[in-house]
């Protein structure tokens, strides 16, 4: 059997069979979009809220629905029987489709329709976050980051220049304000309340962003979606990152500096706690 299988226009095929068109406008222009979902022992966290991100990202730049969009959860369900996978990631992706490269929009194209799961290792709901380094990088980025769009070298570009500092990710500022990571939602701790920059135009709505900042409010913590200054990053008690991948992660240092005592703090573990408590519930 070859394998792992992959779903591409209506069919589920191997990898090594499964080609796209070169003139794909998701290769030739980025022009599509795409989500991540996390399974654990088959069960996807949030099906629901990320295909409708999914629609969201679709209509902002008017691609037609395709029908496979509700579909979505079952097909992913079948390539993790085929693949044998419980624990993983299905990464999904919707172009344009197929056309002769023009930058306008091309008349009755197809949409382009990919699934890939990848194998994952399920998250240990006893260990503590994981303690990151990070660096600030400006976000040179578009102005509708709110649509999860295939566009993501400003991200790679900051990602990498994260990584040959020896720091996981980069944190992206925009005017003088933390937006978010270059693949995280960012929160700040402040005084034992949750900042993390409002679901606008500057940022990606993020899934487990929004997990947790329902948890946190039933948890009793304070939640502010207001953007925080650079100059307040050093006066911060806490620091932390999350993710559909990334889960909760502590920011112990940023730019070589510590944050706070240099630790993961309290309120960082609680939220690792109430978002594994989450996926341990599915």
């Amino acid at each position: 059997m070859d394998a792992p299988f992959v779903y591409l226009n209506g069919q589920v095929l191997p990898r090594s069979r499964a080609t796209l068109d070169i003139e794909d406008r998701g290769t030739l222009f980025a022009d599509g979009v795409y989500e991540v979902v996390s399974y654990y022992d088959g069960r996807p966290l949030a099906l629901r809220e990320h295909i409708d991100r999914f629609r969201r990202s679709l209509d902002a730049i008017h691609i037609p629905v395709p029908a496979e969009l509700d579909q979505l959860g079952g097909i992913t369900d079948d390539l993790l029987k085929r693949n044998g996978y419980n624990s993983a990631k299905a990464y999904w992706q919707i172009t344009r489709g197929v056309a002769p490269r023009e930058h306008s929009f091309p008349r009755n194209t197809t949409p382009t329709v990919l699934v890939i799961t990848y194998p994952a290792a399920p998250p240990d709901p006893a260990a503590p976050p994981r303690a990151i380094a990070c660096v600030t990088h400006e976000d040179q980025r578009w102005s509708l980051c709110s649509i999860k769009s295939l566009m993501l070298l400003p991200n790679v570009l900051a990602k990498n220049a994260a990584l040959e500092k020896g720091a996981q990710e980069a944190i992206f500022l925009r005017d003088g304000r933390v937006t978010e990571g270059t693949s995280t939602s960012v929160f700040a701790v402040r005084g034992g309340e949750l900042w993390t920059h409002p679901a606008d135009h500057w940022i990606l709505g993020g899934i487990t962003r929004a997990i947790l900042i329902e948890e946190a409010k039933l948890a009793g913590v304070t939640v502010n979606e207001s953007a925080v200054p650079w100059v307040e990053l050093s006066k911060l008690n806490e620091l932390f990152i999350c993710g559909t991948t990334t889960h909760v992660a502590g920011v112990v240092t940023l730019d070589g500096r510590p944050i706070g005592d240099g630790r993961v703090g309290p309120v960082t573990r609680r939220m690792h706690e109430l978002l594994m408590r989450r996926i341990t519930k599915l």
